[in-house]
């Protein structure tokens, strides 16, 4: 048996529940008729379960459908054999074949143990007549159709249910037609067979038990009657005699009709066996036989006194019958005695007249009986009068008391001697005796052993019959199948003329359409395939054509091939161009913009004349301005190239949102512009969101909003739902116009060619921060009225922070580190003017500064002096920056604790990740500021 695994699921449980109950309600259930065997019909549940459910599961199932015949009657074997069928078949025939199952089922409950149920009954009893030979197999019989019932109907209930729709992993099995209609016309005929005659043999059993009943009760009523007047006909001839008796007689005349009296009696009445006469002491004077007064004379029990027989007449002076009790003096024999008075004239008793009935002569009554029925007669104290021979009762011995009694039912099981009897009752009132009538249920079982015999037979031989039937109809069924198929497998469609079906080998309506429908198939088959050699000759031809078509159509195609492919690699270049354009422009600017806001950094920290101060503060403001539309011009093209990275970091959205109106706080002011901040409390307190890009847009729509309202009120909104930020920025400014708002995103495009002139602009702004939301996962929209204002709205896509963040406040203007003193600091810069403003920044400081113009003088001064910092331009002569960071961390004199920050004009993402790669420690974007230098360096050298 391969290990299955047991998985347990609410509705699995529930159906193995259902199926118990079921089971076992059904066993519960009475057997329809009374037999030696097991009649139960639980078990096709239990069958059911053996092949539903896991041995696991099934076995406790099959033991408690069980129990329900364990505590009834009947043989032990087959309760065993009942219990052990879905056993078996659960541990041998779970999820096998439909063969399998049919030969584990039947094969072990007719094989193995049908024999030992034979053995069992025959031995428990006994095969001495033809009516033992019937209780036997009909017991047996009965106890197999169970099993067998239980077989067909959980078999059938299986496959009807589950066994035709469960999923195999093996190949399925191959059932031949003929075997399934045997085995389902059998089984059917097999359980409709088996619920008629059951019923037709409960009936049967049901009549013959209400018959007997009948008889009992009828019987009963008679005896009462026989027995009342067989006592009143003993009790009227001991008081004629002793009437005879009384009255005043001499003592020889009364010597002479007494014996004379006692010899009539003897003579008509000889279910007496003795007589006898006492006086009014109790003393005996007269006896029949007349050889027992020798007795009397020996002074053997010669007084009476003492017997209730005589005491009572005595005492009542009316005649009385004792109940019975055993002989002593004249015999030993059990006796009922029937005693009278004996009276003077003047009703004075002077004697009695005593005969002793003897029991056996209620024998007569109980030959009248038919086989099987017993007669019981007690009297008023329960001591057996008389019983018949099959009661096995002794008499004065104590007749058998039910606990039911007086309310005991007709059937009366584990009776007298053990057996099931049925019972009648009645009363003789004039002796207060109680008559019982028995009857043997065994002798109704063994009368319905014959009939039950015969149609269990039946049963059988109607099961063979369904069996043939069902091999008749299932070959009625394929034989024809076969002449189809073999028919099909001969079909040439290559011949113009078909084979011949014969159509005496179809008698069904469907087979015939069948048959009818193939033969259309198959003319229809005929000429698709005529069509088809038709098609394939013209295939040929256009095949030709194409041929020749296709080589031309290839010279085309591979000449536009070529072209695309000329056009793409300029394509390529174009922007491989453009690329290192832009990075070559960022340089280039970047590198006179150091000198120039630079310098006018290092200037702002003298004391100048006011309009010298202004004009510098101009100088610094105007390349700062031209700085911002570089990093735009850089930005829309790492936006178009796909290059724009993503940073998402747990952000404070207040604290983002405070600082972009603290930014343009002043600008507002100037244009005499209200911020107003109104952050939604569904916003959390932090998101996990790329904040760099998110305030460059707010900061771009907020910049855009003041420039163009002059005078009134800018609103900035945020508000958090559907794991969505949400952000809207109105302002009370000039608007745009319906025509002019499909246009705005476009680069370098602005809504009306004065708002250049008016307000200044690249036209950058909008399509940048579009870009930036779209490349976030979310999306921009604006709303806006000529003359009435805009209101530009835009969500991102983000997720509630797990992690506290602290808060960072921006509130202090940021103040300058301070480098310790006496840190040696080499300046690796070819350019003399960027040098220059470096090294005047650096003078303010208490260091040593010493300058190299190219990277190759770098290497050799970090190889000869441990310096703390490097300060390294990344695009110098001789030997670039990249090159001199990395030999230095291979050469240099302390090329593990010097600190390599790059100053450079390369502003790409790309150009910072070389120069960590090349082994610098930090990455500072030209222009420099000398807060931003100072802080990096003071922070480098800490982290040492």
């Amino acid at each position: 048996m391969s290990k299955t695994r047991f998985v347990f699921s609410w509705s699995l449980a529930l159906e193995a529940f259902l199926v118990c109950l079921v089971g076992v309600g059904i066993n519960v259930l009475p057997a329809p008729f009374d037999s030696s065997g097991i009649a139960v019909f639980g078990y096709g549940a239990a069958v059911y379960s053996a092949l539903r459910f896991t041995p696991y599961l099934s076995i406790p199932i099959a033991l408690l459908i069980s129990a329900p015949v364990w505590f009834g009657d009947g043989s032990i074997v087959g309760k065993e054999s009942l219990t052990l069928l879905p056993i078996v078949i659960s541990l041998f025939g779970y999820h096998k074949s439909l063969k399998q199952v049919i030969k584990i089922g039947a094969g072990f409950w007719s094989v193995v143990f049908v024999p030992i149920l034979v053995l069992e009954h025959y031995f428990n009893n006994g095969a001495d007549n033809s009516e033992s030979l019937n209780i036997i197999m009909s017991g047996v019989l009965v106890t197999w159709l169970s099993g067998a019932f239980g077989l067909v109907t959980g078999h059938f209930v299986y496959l009807a249910t589950h066994g035709l729709r469960r999923n195999i992993a093996y190949e399925p099995e191959k059932v031949k037609l003929n075997f399934l209609f045997s085995y389902f016309f059998s089984g059917c005929f097999f359980v409709g067979s088996m619920a008629v005659i059951y019923l037709s043999v409960a009936l049967f059993q049901q009549q013959q038990e209400r018959q007997i009943q009948q008889y009992m009760v009828q019987r009963v009523e008679v005896m009462q009657q026989q027995l009342s007047d067989f006592i009143e006909q003993h009790q009227s001839v001991v008081s004629a005699t002793a009437k005879t008796l009384s009255g005043n007689m001499s003592q020889k005349a009364l010597d002479t009709a007494s014996s004379k009296q006692l010899s009539i009696m003897a003579a008509y009445y000889p279910n007496f066996i003795t007589f006898l006469i006492a006086n009014e002491d109790g003393d005996i004077t007269h006896t029949y036989p007349t050889n027992l007064i020798d007795k009397v004379k020996d002074n053997v029990r010669s007084n009476v006194a003492y017997r209730p027989y005589f005491s009572e007449v005595m005492e009542s002076g009316e005649p009385y019958l004792s109940d019975v009790f055993q002989g002593r003096g004249f015999g030993n024999d059990p006796i009922v005695a029937i005693s009278a008075p004996i009276k003077t004239s003047n009703d004075n008793t002077v004697g009695i007249v005593e005969g002793s009935l003897s029991l056996k002569s209620f024998t007569a009554f109980d030959e009248l009986s038919l086989q099987g029925f017993s007669l019981l007669i007690e009297d008023r104290k329960g001591d057996v009068i008389f019983a018949s021979n099959a009661l096995n009762l002794e008499p004065l011995s104590k007749a058998p008391f039910y606990e039911c009694e007086p309310k005991c039912d007709v059937e009366i099981d584990n009776g007298v001697g053990g057996k099931n009897w049925l019972r009648f009752k009645g009363d003789i009132p004039q002796v207060n005796w109680t008559l019982s009538y028995y009857f043997n249920r065994e002798y109704l079982q063994a009368s319905m052993g014959s009939y039950l015999m015969k149609d269990l037979l039946l049963l059988l031989l109607l099961s063979v019959l369904g069996t043939l039937t069902g091999y008749l109809v299932a070959r009625m069924i394929s034989m024809p199948l076969r002449r189809l198929i073999r028919y099909i497998a001969k079909f040439d469609p290559k011949s113009t003329q078909g084979n011949k079906l014969p159509s005496r080998a179809f008698h069904i309506q469907e087979l015939t359409a069948l048959n009818n429908e193939f033969i259309s198939l198959e003319q229809r088959l005929l000429a698709a395939f005529d069509e088809l050699d038709k098609a394939r000759a013209n295939e040929k031809q256009l095949n030709v054509e194409l041929g020749e078509l296709n080589q031309s159509l290839e010279a085309r195609i591979e000449e536009k091939t070529h072209h695309l492919e000329s056009a793409l690699k300029s394509a390529e270049a174009a922007n491989i161009s453009k690329t290192q354009f832009l990075a070559n422009m960022s340089h280039e600017i970047r590198t006179p913009m150091n000198g120039i806001i630079g310098s006018c950094e290092l200037m702002s920290e003298y004391e100048l004349p006011g309009h010298i101060a202004s004009r510098a503060n101009t100088i610094s403001r105007s390349a700062t301005n031209l700085l911002h539309i570089l990093d735009s011009i850089l930005d829309w093209s790492k936006i178009e190239s796909g290059k724009m990275a993503v940073d998402y970091q747990d952000t404070q959205v207040r604290e983002l949102l405070l600082g972009a109106k603290e930014l343009y706080a002043y600008t507002a002011n100037v244009k005499e512009v209200e911020i107003d901040l109104h952050v939604d409390d569904s916003v959390p307190s932090a998101l996990a969101l790329d904040a760099g890009k998110v305030g460059q847009v707010v900061n771009n729509l907020l910049s855009n909003a003041i420039k163009f309202t002059n005078g009134g009120t800018v609103t900035l909104t945020a508000s958090y739902a559907d794991n969505s930020l949400n952000i809207k920025i109105t302002d009370t400014g000039i608007g745009i116009s319906k025509d002019k708002l499909h246009s705005i995103f476009e680069k370098f495009e602005q809504a009306d060619a004065s708002t250049t002139r008016d307000y200044g602009g690249t036209g950058l702004g909008l399509p940048i921060s579009k870009g930036l939301v779209e490349l976030l996962g979310g999306e921009m929209s604006v709303e806006s009225v000529l003359d009435n204002g805009s209101t530009f709205t835009f969500y991102v896509p983000c997720k509630e922070s797990k992690h506290a963040v602290v808060a960072k406040r921006t509130d202090a203007q940021p103040s300058i580190a301070t480098i310790p003193d006496n840190t040696h600091i080499l300046l690796a810069e070819d350019n003399d003017i960027n040098a220059e403003i470096v090294m005047d920044m650096l003078s303010s400081a208490n260091v040593r500064c010493i300058r190299a113009k190219n990277g190759q003088d770098t290497l050799e001064a970090a190889k000869k002096y441990p310096f703390d910092v490097i300060l390294m331009d990344c695009q110098m002569p001789v030997m670039d920056g990249l090159t001199a960071a990395s030999q230095i961390r291979k050469h240099g004199i302390n090329k593990d604790t010097v600190r390599i920050i790059a100053l450079t004009a390369n502003a790409f993402e790309e150009d910072r990740k070389a120069c960590l790669n090349a082994g610098m420690d930090a990455y500072l974007s030209k222009p420099i500021r000398k807060r931003v230098l100072f802080n990096c360096i003071a922070n480098e050298l800490a982290a040492v």
